[in-house]
Parts: structure tokens; C-alpha cells; sequence
């Protein structure tokens, strides 16, 4: 019984102290992100594929290659999550944040999902709505503005256009919620496959590089 009573102090002592010494992981900065999507949003005119590109170079430029991938194209891959769909590619994944781009070109809504970990969402073309129970009109987001997201709240979102996307928290937590609708719906297990299969590499490919 005594040992039950100090594993029940022990466990939430040990959880706080590791989910208050998470930030120190962080290397990307959401003002940071915002800076370089405004500058790219400016550069691309107009033209989504030029303001990827040129954000994704800006942040290798400023991160290094070997925390942020490139864009090539068959690292894109779709993902189903809360009843919205579009594609994303992973720029960067650790345990501790992810940075992708997402979006699509045809319009999506869904629910944002619950998590544990901030979420900064940098709209780069089109537009996005958000909602919350008890709000009578939307927010509205458009290229160069940022939707901040705290963990542990949730939304209902509308999506038609393409933007960067950081979270920072506990990053394999957020996981299931982008796995689940394939076997709820989709049933594409190929697409499941490629999404395991890169964001595994990365969290290795990153925790090899001592980036937790």
C-alpha cells in the first residue's frame, strides 16, 4: 500500500517535471515563422508554389538542412485527421515539435482534435475559419496571419488554401489523432504506411542528432 501511495506522488511529480523542462527542446520560433511566411508570402506574389519554396529554402537557411527537409515531391502524402483532409509534407519532426506544411486547394473542415501541445498555424494562401462553442462568427485568417491554437483546446476549423504549421509539446500524443481515420474511413493503408514510415525516420533521424 505504501509503495502504491509514493508511485501515486511520484508519477504527476515526474510528469510535471518533464513537461515543464519541454521548452528548452524547442528550437523553432513561432514570431520567427511568421516573419519568414510574411517575407515568402510577399516574394510568391500571389503564387502558392513560389511561397512553399521560397519559405522552405528561407528555413533551411535559417534552421539548417539538417533540421528542416526539403520539398520534394514525393515526400507529400495525404492526411485524413478529424474529418478534414489535405496533404502535408514533414519539414521537421522530434519529439518534442513538428513543423509541416498543410493544406489543400480544394477546401477542407474538420475538427482540430485535442492535444498536448501548442499549435501555430501560419496561413501562406487561401483562408481559414475558425470556430469555438459560444462564438457566433468565426475568425478568419488570411496569408500572413497566425492562428494560435494552446493545447488542450479545441476547434472546428475550414481550411482552403496551404500553410506552415509548428507544434510544440509531446509530439508522438498528437500521433493517433492523424492515424485514425484510416481505419475509421479511408482504409489507405499505403498512405498510412508512408505517413509511419517519415515520421519515424525524422524523430530517429532528429534524436540521432541529440534534438530531443
Amino acid at each position: 500500500m505504501r509503495t502504491l501511495y509514493i508511485i501515486g506522488l511520484l508519477v504527476p511529480l515526474i510528469c510535471y517535471l518533464m513537461d515543464s523542462s519541454l521548452p528548452k527542446f524547442y528550437i523553432f520560433d513561432p514570431v520567427k515563422l511568421q516573419e519568414l511566411s510574411k517575407e515568402s508570402i510577399a516574394a510568391g506574389a500571389g503564387n502558392a508554389t513560389i511561397v512553399l519554396h521560397h519559405l522552405v529554402d528561407a528555413l533551411q537557411q535559417e534552421y539548417g538542412i539538417t533540421h528542416v527537409n526539403g520539398i520534394e515531391k514525393d515526400k507529400w502524402f495525404f492526411n485524413n485527421a478529424g474529418g478534414a483532409m489535405g496533404a502535408m509534407i514533414i519539414l521537421h519532426a522530434s519529439v518534442t515539435e513538428y513543423l509541416i506544411l498543410f493544406g489543400t486547394p480544394l477546401g477542407t473542415e474538420g475538427h482540430s482534435g485535442l492535444h498536448l501541445a501548442h499549435d501555430y498555424f501560419t496561413i501562406l494562401s487561401g483562408e481559414q475559419q475558425r470556430f469555438k462553442p459560444g462564438e457566433i462568427e468565426p475568425s478568419v485568417y488570411r496569408p500572413g496571419d497566425q492562428n494560435y491554437l494552446p493545447r488542450g483546446e479545441a476547434t472546428q476549423y475550414v481550411l482552403n488554401g496551404w500553410a506552415l504549421e509548428l507544434a510544440q509539446g509531446w509530439i508522438p500524443s498528437m500521433l493517433p489523432f492523424g492515424f485514425l481515420d484510416t481505419f475509421t474511413s479511408t482504409l489507405d493503408l499505403p498512405n498510412l504506411w508512408k505517413t509511419v514510415y517519415l515520421t519515424g525516420v525524422n524523430m530517429v533521424g532528429q534524436l540521432m542528432l541529440g534534438k530531443f
